[in-house]
């Protein structure tokens, strides 16, 4: 009743997926990733996904301070790779002045992060074709590592962005797949080489989704990466799915503390999440968390 394959759980299945996966390897022995096949390495490379539009009413000298500021944050946590929220121009500043304001937050961040960072940019559809193109040529000495949703995805724009990024002979990727269901065309595009990194929510798709596609897009030269905000937990099992599969790509995550939760195991080393060999997902609550939380109406609650 949970499971549809191929294809993953149907949607009221999703919100337990993960946690019948956690079960099984917990009694199997074994850390999930090896449930799954452990094809990947267990030094999960991360990057830092908070570096956002937090700038607007800022001077260009305010804004690299800032800017400065958070991937000192970012550093601090551990993190080396960093990716920055751009498109300011579609709605916040004016189409010059806010693609101008995206240039200097990027070329700010390579500078704060350092030479070996990998620098990300993230335009949640918020950029145009040419404008992707403008801040890819005005930003070819940061050497972007990756673009993320630099439009609605669309075959004639995405086979043109690639194109133009092959012709300059930049080693960026495309990354999309993020934002709502992406069009029948999506996987066809991932297939030509138009998008090179799929993004699909970790959360929203659960696992078994995750394996199939992974299955899918692997003979294509397609990457792994899927999309993963908003929970510490969910950034324990996702780094099991990294560690499983051969072609993923880096781990979405952000500076962040959690009481209550045991993750006896895992550790930052080098800018990466190293996988335990704890069973199951490799992390539990504390007892007196799961106690109080019982005891409250608003503790805790299955969902998604």
């Amino acid at each position: 009743d949970v499971f549809q394959l191929p294809g993953g759980s149907n949607e009221a299945g999703t919100a337990i997926d993960l946690p019948l996966w956690d079960l099984g390897a917990k009694l199997s022995g074994q850390p999930l990733y090896k449930l799954l096949g452990a094809r990947g390495s267990r030094a999960v490379e991360l990057y830092d996904g908070s570096v956002y539009i937090d700038d607007l009413d800022a001077s260009d000298e305010e804004a690299v301070e800032i800017f400065r500021e958070e991937v000192k944050t970012g550093h601090d946590y551990g993190y080396k790779n960093f990716k920055i929220k751009i498109g300011r121009g579609a709605r916040w500043m004016p189409v010059t002045e806010g693609t101008d304001r995206d240039v200097l937050v990027i070329h700010s961040v390579r500078e704060a992060a350092g030479e070996e960072a990998k620098i990300l940019v993230d335009a949640n559809n918020g950029t145009t074709l040419n404008i992707a193109k403008d801040i890819l040529d005005r930003c070819e000495d940061v050497g972007i590592y990756w673009f993320e949703e630099p439009f609605p995805e669309d075959g004639a724009f995405n086979e043109d962005f690639k194109q133009f990024i092959i012709e300059k002979g930049y080693d960026t990727l495309v990354a999309d797949g993020e934002s709502g269901p992406p069009p029948p065309s999506y996987f066809d595009m991932v297939k030509r080489g138009w998008i090179d990194v799929v993004q699909h929510d970790f959360r929203a798709k659960g696992l078994t989704w995750w394996r199939e596609t992974a299955a899918m897009i692997e003979p294509w030269g397609g990457q792994c990466a899927p999309h993963c905000w908003g929970s510490l937990i969910e950034r324990y099992a996702h780094a099991h799915f990294a560690a499983s599969v051969p072609h993923f790509s880096l781990q979405e995550a952000a500076p962040a503390d959690m009481p209550g939760v045991v993750l006896d195991g895992w550790a930052m080393q080098d800018g990466c999440l190293m996988v335990p060999d704890t069973p199951g997902t490799g992390f539990d609550l504390e007892a007196d968390v799961i106690e109080e939380g019982v005891k409250r109406e608003d503790g805790f609650r299955v969902g998604q």
